[in-house]
Protein backbone atom coordinates (compact mmCIF):
# COMPACT_ATOMS: atom_id res chain seq x y z
CA UNK A 1 0.00 0.00 0.00
CA UNK A 2 2.39 1.96 1.12
CA UNK A 3 5.01 1.57 -1.59
CA UNK A 4 2.44 1.72 -4.54
CA UNK A 5 1.04 5.40 -2.94
CA UNK A 6 5.05 6.47 -2.81
CA UNK A 7 5.48 5.34 -6.85
CA UNK A 8 2.46 7.63 -7.41
CA UNK A 9 3.78 10.53 -5.37
CA UNK A 10 6.99 9.80 -7.23
CA UNK A 11 5.25 10.16 -10.95
CA UNK A 12 3.27 13.76 -9.44
CA UNK A 13 6.60 15.11 -9.21
CA UNK A 14 7.80 14.00 -12.58
CA UNK A 15 9.57 11.43 -11.70
CA UNK A 16 9.93 7.76 -12.76
CA UNK A 17 9.84 5.24 -9.88
CA UNK A 18 11.98 2.39 -11.46
CA UNK A 19 14.95 4.71 -11.14
CA UNK A 20 14.39 6.10 -8.06
CA UNK A 21 15.52 4.49 -4.40
CA UNK A 22 13.24 5.96 -1.42
CA UNK A 23 14.39 5.06 2.24
CA UNK A 24 13.04 6.12 5.45
CA UNK A 25 15.32 9.43 6.91
CA UNK A 26 15.84 10.93 10.38
CA UNK A 27 13.51 10.88 13.67
CA UNK A 28 11.78 13.85 13.53
CA UNK A 29 8.80 14.01 16.05
CA UNK A 30 6.43 15.16 13.81
CA UNK A 31 6.69 14.44 10.16
CA UNK A 32 7.88 11.14 8.16
CA UNK A 33 10.22 12.12 6.03
CA UNK A 34 11.96 9.65 3.22
CA UNK A 35 15.37 10.41 0.96
CA UNK A 36 15.03 10.18 -2.31
CA UNK A 37 18.01 9.17 -4.49
CA UNK A 38 18.75 8.24 -8.17
CA UNK A 39 19.61 4.35 -8.63
CA UNK A 40 21.92 5.27 -11.68
CA UNK A 41 22.53 8.60 -12.45
CA UNK A 42 24.17 11.20 -10.34
CA UNK A 43 21.16 13.46 -10.36
CA UNK A 44 20.93 15.66 -6.91
CA UNK A 45 18.85 13.53 -4.09
CA UNK A 46 15.12 15.20 -2.57
CA UNK A 47 13.69 14.58 0.36
CA UNK A 48 9.85 13.52 0.48
CA UNK A 49 7.86 14.43 3.39
CA UNK A 50 4.40 13.42 4.86
CA UNK A 51 3.10 16.55 6.66
CA UNK A 52 1.50 15.87 10.30
CA UNK A 53 -2.02 17.12 9.89
CA UNK A 54 -2.79 16.74 12.96
CA UNK A 55 -0.35 19.15 14.14
CA UNK A 56 -0.52 21.19 11.27
CA UNK A 57 -4.36 21.36 11.09
CA UNK A 58 -4.45 24.00 8.10
CA UNK A 59 -2.05 22.72 5.42
CA UNK A 60 -2.79 25.43 2.97
CA UNK A 61 -1.85 28.20 5.65
CA UNK A 62 1.70 25.84 6.25
CA UNK A 63 2.55 25.84 2.95
CA UNK A 64 1.88 29.23 1.59
CA UNK A 65 3.90 30.65 4.42
CA UNK A 66 6.60 28.35 3.26
CA UNK A 67 6.67 29.41 -0.52
CA UNK A 68 6.64 32.55 1.02
CA UNK A 69 9.59 32.51 2.84
CA UNK A 70 11.18 30.14 1.08
CA UNK A 71 10.81 32.51 -2.16
CA UNK A 72 12.44 35.37 -0.37
CA UNK A 73 15.22 33.71 1.17
CA UNK A 74 16.15 32.47 -2.21
CA UNK A 75 16.04 35.77 -3.60
CA UNK A 76 18.24 36.92 -1.11
CA UNK A 77 20.48 34.30 -1.73
CA UNK A 78 20.92 35.08 -5.11
CA UNK A 79 20.87 38.40 -4.77
CA UNK A 80 24.16 37.93 -2.32
CA UNK A 81 25.79 35.35 -5.04
CA UNK A 82 24.72 32.14 -2.98
CA UNK A 83 23.23 28.99 -4.50
CA UNK A 84 19.58 29.16 -3.13
CA UNK A 85 19.07 25.54 -3.18
CA UNK A 86 22.24 24.91 -1.03
CA UNK A 87 21.69 28.20 1.23
CA UNK A 88 18.13 27.79 2.02
CA UNK A 89 14.77 25.35 1.74
CA UNK A 90 13.69 25.01 -1.74
CA UNK A 91 10.14 23.47 -2.84
CA UNK A 92 9.82 21.30 -5.73
CA UNK A 93 6.63 21.83 -8.15
CA UNK A 94 4.17 19.23 -8.42
CA UNK A 95 1.97 18.27 -11.27
CA UNK A 96 -0.42 21.43 -11.91
CA UNK A 97 2.25 23.79 -10.03
CA UNK A 98 1.47 23.32 -6.90
CA UNK A 99 3.58 22.95 -3.52
CA UNK A 100 2.18 19.88 -2.07
CA UNK A 101 -0.55 17.27 -2.71
CA UNK A 102 -2.67 14.86 -1.23
CA UNK A 103 -5.69 14.64 1.11
CA UNK A 104 -7.06 13.23 4.03
CA UNK A 105 -6.87 9.56 3.33
CA UNK A 106 -3.56 9.63 1.21
CA UNK A 107 -1.78 12.33 3.79
CA UNK A 108 -0.07 15.63 2.57
CA UNK A 109 3.35 15.39 0.86
CA UNK A 110 5.68 17.76 -0.27
CA UNK A 111 8.82 17.01 -1.98
CA UNK A 112 11.84 19.59 -1.19
CA UNK A 113 15.72 19.63 -3.08
CA UNK A 114 18.32 17.48 -0.19
CA UNK A 115 21.08 19.56 0.71
CA UNK A 116 24.09 16.81 0.76
CA UNK A 117 27.17 16.51 2.89
CA UNK A 118 25.49 18.50 5.57
CA UNK A 119 25.48 17.99 9.91
CA UNK A 120 23.52 18.96 12.58
CA UNK A 121 24.15 18.85 16.54
CA UNK A 122 21.88 18.49 19.20
CA UNK A 123 23.80 20.51 21.21
CA UNK A 124 26.29 23.15 20.87
CA UNK A 125 29.85 21.32 21.12
CA UNK A 126 31.91 23.90 21.61
CA UNK A 127 31.85 27.96 21.21
CA UNK A 128 32.77 28.26 17.41
CA UNK A 129 29.60 25.89 17.11
CA UNK A 130 27.58 28.06 19.18
CA UNK A 131 28.84 30.98 17.76
CA UNK A 132 27.81 30.10 14.49
CA UNK A 133 24.56 29.09 15.60
CA UNK A 134 23.59 32.32 17.12
CA UNK A 135 25.07 34.30 13.99
CA UNK A 136 22.69 32.19 11.95
CA UNK A 137 19.68 32.47 13.87
CA UNK A 138 20.18 36.36 13.59
CA UNK A 139 21.10 36.06 9.93
CA UNK A 140 17.36 34.16 9.55
CA UNK A 141 15.93 36.67 11.51
CA UNK A 142 17.11 40.03 9.07
CA UNK A 143 16.47 37.82 6.30
CA UNK A 144 13.22 38.45 6.93
CA UNK A 145 12.73 41.91 8.52
CA UNK A 146 11.70 43.85 5.07
CA UNK A 147 8.49 41.00 4.81
CA UNK A 148 5.68 42.03 5.90
CA UNK A 149 4.21 39.88 9.05
CA UNK A 150 0.85 40.15 8.13
CA UNK A 151 1.19 38.14 5.18
CA UNK A 152 2.15 35.49 7.27
CA UNK A 153 -0.51 32.97 8.90
CA UNK A 154 -0.63 31.19 11.83
CA UNK A 155 0.36 27.25 11.29
CA UNK A 156 -0.12 26.30 15.14
CA UNK A 157 -2.34 29.23 17.10
CA UNK A 158 -0.96 30.29 19.68
CA UNK A 159 2.19 28.43 19.52
CA UNK A 160 4.63 30.46 21.87
CA UNK A 161 1.81 32.04 24.39
CA UNK A 162 2.02 31.30 27.33
CA UNK A 163 -1.74 31.74 28.42
CA UNK A 164 -2.61 29.51 26.01
CA UNK A 165 0.13 26.67 27.11
CA UNK A 166 -0.71 26.77 30.30
CA UNK A 167 -4.51 26.56 29.88
CA UNK A 168 -3.62 23.32 27.99
CA UNK A 169 -2.11 21.86 30.40
CA UNK A 170 -4.37 22.62 32.83
CA UNK A 171 -7.17 20.93 30.87
CA UNK A 172 -4.77 17.86 30.38
CA UNK A 173 -4.95 17.82 34.34
CA UNK A 174 -8.51 17.56 34.27
CA UNK A 175 -9.05 14.97 31.50
CA UNK A 176 -5.83 12.40 32.50
CA UNK A 177 -6.06 9.21 33.65
CA UNK A 178 -5.52 8.44 37.03
CA UNK A 179 -2.54 6.63 36.82
CA UNK A 180 -0.73 9.89 34.68
CA UNK A 181 -1.99 11.55 36.74
CA UNK A 182 -0.42 10.37 39.52
CA UNK A 183 2.98 9.83 38.19
CA UNK A 184 3.13 13.62 37.11
CA UNK A 185 2.07 15.00 40.20
CA UNK A 186 5.64 16.62 41.38
CA UNK A 187 6.18 17.96 37.57
CA UNK A 188 3.01 19.97 37.91
CA UNK A 189 3.93 21.06 41.06
CA UNK A 190 7.15 22.54 39.73
CA UNK A 191 4.97 24.26 36.77
CA UNK A 192 2.80 25.83 39.49
CA UNK A 193 5.99 27.13 40.91
CA UNK A 194 8.19 28.51 38.29
CA UNK A 195 4.89 30.34 36.02
CA UNK A 196 5.77 33.83 37.93
CA UNK A 197 8.66 34.79 36.44
CA UNK A 198 7.62 33.14 33.10
CA UNK A 199 4.79 35.23 32.91
CA UNK A 200 6.64 38.59 33.80
CA UNK A 201 8.95 37.87 30.54
CA UNK A 202 5.58 37.92 28.55
CA UNK A 203 3.97 41.19 29.99
CA UNK A 204 7.57 43.15 29.37
CA UNK A 205 7.64 41.79 26.17
CA UNK A 206 3.52 42.93 25.72
CA UNK A 207 4.41 46.77 27.19
CA UNK A 208 7.87 47.61 25.93
CA UNK A 209 9.29 48.40 22.57
CA UNK A 210 9.35 44.88 21.16
CA UNK A 211 8.00 44.54 18.17
CA UNK A 212 6.27 41.80 16.29
CA UNK A 213 8.47 39.85 13.63
CA UNK A 214 8.60 37.25 11.45
CA UNK A 215 10.16 34.23 13.17
CA UNK A 216 11.42 30.89 13.31
CA UNK A 217 9.65 29.41 16.04
CA UNK A 218 11.18 25.95 16.15
CA UNK A 219 15.17 26.69 16.86
CA UNK A 220 16.08 23.81 18.63
CA UNK A 221 19.76 23.62 17.57
CA UNK A 222 19.41 20.41 15.07
CA UNK A 223 17.64 22.78 13.01
CA UNK A 224 20.33 24.74 11.92
CA UNK A 225 22.61 23.13 9.03
CA UNK A 226 26.28 23.23 9.08
CA UNK A 227 28.90 22.25 6.50
CA UNK A 228 31.99 19.76 7.08
CA UNK A 229 34.01 22.92 7.76
CA UNK A 230 31.69 24.12 10.62
CA UNK A 231 30.09 26.90 9.03
CA UNK A 232 26.39 27.16 8.50
CA UNK A 233 24.64 26.76 5.58
CA UNK A 234 20.84 27.38 6.11
CA UNK A 235 18.00 27.14 8.82
CA UNK A 236 15.66 24.42 8.01
CA UNK A 237 12.71 22.51 9.04
CA UNK A 238 10.41 26.17 8.10
CA UNK A 239 6.74 24.76 9.28
CA UNK A 240 6.70 26.84 12.29
CA UNK A 241 7.69 30.37 10.89
CA UNK A 242 4.85 32.63 11.63
CA UNK A 243 5.14 35.80 13.54
CA UNK A 244 6.67 36.13 17.20
CA UNK A 245 9.25 37.66 19.39
CA UNK A 246 12.80 37.99 17.93
CA UNK A 247 13.47 36.54 21.51
CA UNK A 248 11.73 33.38 20.92
CA UNK A 249 14.22 31.96 18.59
CA UNK A 250 17.23 32.94 20.75
CA UNK A 251 15.89 30.96 23.64
CA UNK A 252 14.39 27.94 21.85
CA UNK A 253 18.11 27.77 20.65
CA UNK A 254 19.82 28.09 23.70
CA UNK A 255 17.36 25.58 25.16
CA UNK A 256 18.61 23.00 23.17
CA UNK A 257 22.55 23.95 22.34
CA UNK A 258 23.53 25.40 25.50
CA UNK A 259 22.38 22.21 27.59
CA UNK A 260 24.58 20.05 28.58
CA UNK A 261 22.91 17.05 27.57
CA UNK A 262 19.66 16.27 24.76
CA UNK A 263 15.96 16.91 26.05
CA UNK A 264 16.39 12.98 25.70
CA UNK A 265 18.72 12.36 28.56
CA UNK A 266 17.14 10.16 31.46
CA UNK A 267 20.30 11.17 34.18
CA UNK A 268 18.94 14.37 35.39
CA UNK A 269 22.69 14.83 37.11
CA UNK A 270 24.23 15.31 33.12
CA UNK A 271 21.68 18.02 32.73
CA UNK A 272 22.38 21.98 33.04
CA UNK A 273 23.14 25.02 31.18
CA UNK A 274 26.18 25.96 29.90
CA UNK A 275 27.75 29.54 30.51
CA UNK A 276 30.12 29.52 27.78
CA UNK A 277 28.23 28.55 25.54
CA UNK A 278 25.42 30.87 25.98
CA UNK A 279 28.38 33.48 26.20
CA UNK A 280 29.08 32.68 22.51
CA UNK A 281 26.12 31.81 21.28
CA UNK A 282 24.82 35.19 22.23
CA UNK A 283 28.11 37.09 20.76
CA UNK A 284 27.23 35.37 17.46
CA UNK A 285 23.50 36.29 17.71
CA UNK A 286 24.43 39.78 18.57
CA UNK A 287 26.80 40.17 15.98
CA UNK A 288 24.33 40.19 13.15
CA UNK A 289 21.07 40.97 15.45
CA UNK A 290 22.49 44.57 17.02
CA UNK A 291 21.21 46.42 14.01
CA UNK A 292 17.67 45.44 14.21
CA UNK A 293 17.01 44.87 17.57
CA UNK A 294 15.17 47.87 19.75
CA UNK A 295 17.03 48.47 23.05
CA UNK A 296 14.02 46.76 25.18
CA UNK A 297 14.12 43.65 22.81
CA UNK A 298 18.07 43.10 23.83
CA UNK A 299 16.99 44.02 27.90
CA UNK A 300 15.20 40.60 27.31
CA UNK A 301 17.59 38.77 25.84
CA UNK A 302 18.97 37.02 29.23
CA UNK A 303 15.36 35.71 30.85
CA UNK A 304 14.58 34.12 27.08
CA UNK A 305 16.04 30.68 27.82
CA UNK A 306 14.33 30.91 31.13
CA UNK A 307 11.27 31.07 29.52
CA UNK A 308 11.48 28.64 26.76
CA UNK A 309 12.36 26.21 28.70
CA UNK A 310 9.42 26.08 30.99
CA UNK A 311 7.26 26.43 28.24
CA UNK A 312 9.20 22.96 26.53
CA UNK A 313 8.33 21.24 29.98
CA UNK A 314 4.72 21.52 30.09
CA UNK A 315 4.13 21.09 26.57
CA UNK A 316 5.84 17.53 27.03
CA UNK A 317 3.69 17.13 30.02
CA UNK A 318 0.16 18.22 28.71
CA UNK A 319 1.37 15.66 26.24
CA UNK A 320 1.98 13.18 28.59
CA UNK A 321 -1.26 13.50 30.60
CA UNK A 322 -2.57 13.78 27.40
CA UNK A 323 -1.69 10.44 25.88
CA UNK A 324 1.51 10.87 24.03
CA UNK A 325 -0.55 12.54 21.09
CA UNK A 326 1.83 15.21 19.64
CA UNK A 327 5.25 14.28 20.27
CA UNK A 328 6.51 10.39 19.18
CA UNK A 329 7.20 8.16 22.06
CA UNK A 330 9.46 4.99 22.04
CA UNK A 331 9.40 4.08 25.61
CA UNK A 332 6.55 4.43 28.36
CA UNK A 333 6.89 7.16 30.23
CA UNK A 334 9.08 9.48 27.46
CA UNK A 335 7.15 12.26 27.70
CA UNK A 336 7.00 12.21 31.64
CA UNK A 337 11.43 12.35 31.63
CA UNK A 338 11.36 14.96 29.09
CA UNK A 339 9.87 17.15 31.59
CA UNK A 340 11.97 16.09 34.08
CA UNK A 341 14.57 17.12 31.86
CA UNK A 342 13.45 20.72 30.81
CA UNK A 343 12.86 21.33 34.67
CA UNK A 344 16.26 20.76 35.70
CA UNK A 345 17.49 22.12 33.11
CA UNK A 346 15.40 25.58 33.88
CA UNK A 347 16.79 25.15 37.90
CA UNK A 348 20.24 25.97 35.94
CA UNK A 349 19.36 28.49 34.08
CA UNK A 350 17.92 30.16 37.08
CA UNK A 351 21.13 30.00 39.21
CA UNK A 352 22.60 31.55 36.49
CA UNK A 353 20.39 34.12 35.53
CA UNK A 354 22.70 37.00 36.88
CA UNK A 355 25.54 36.26 34.74
CA UNK A 356 23.67 35.75 31.82
CA UNK A 357 22.11 39.14 32.18
CA UNK A 358 25.65 40.93 32.64
CA UNK A 359 26.85 38.95 29.49
CA UNK A 360 24.49 40.49 27.37
CA UNK A 361 24.86 44.12 29.24
CA UNK A 362 28.87 43.75 28.01
CA UNK A 363 27.73 41.94 24.20
CA UNK A 364 25.49 45.20 23.26
CA UNK A 365 28.56 47.66 24.96
CA UNK A 366 30.79 46.04 22.94
CA UNK A 367 28.72 46.39 19.35
CA UNK A 368 27.72 50.17 19.90
CA UNK A 369 31.27 51.28 20.41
Amino acid sequence: MMEQLIEELLKSYGLDPATMEVRPMGQGHIHDTYLVEHRDDPGPPLMLQKMNNYVFRDIPVLMRNMELVSEHIAFKNRRAGKDPARNGILLLEAEGGKSYIGNDESGYWRMFWFIEDQKSYEIAENEKIAFEGGKAIAHFQSMLTDLDPLKIGDTIPEFHQLDARVQQLKQAIENAPADRLGKAGPMIGLAEKHLAPVAALYEASREGDVPVRITHNDTKFNNILFGQDDTVTCMIDLDTVMKGYAWFDFADALRTCASRATEEETDMHRVGFNIDIYRAFAKGYLSEAHVFLTADEKALLHAAPLAFTYIQAIRFLADYLNGDVYYKTSREDQNLTRTENQFTLMRSILDQQEEMKKIIAELSAELQC
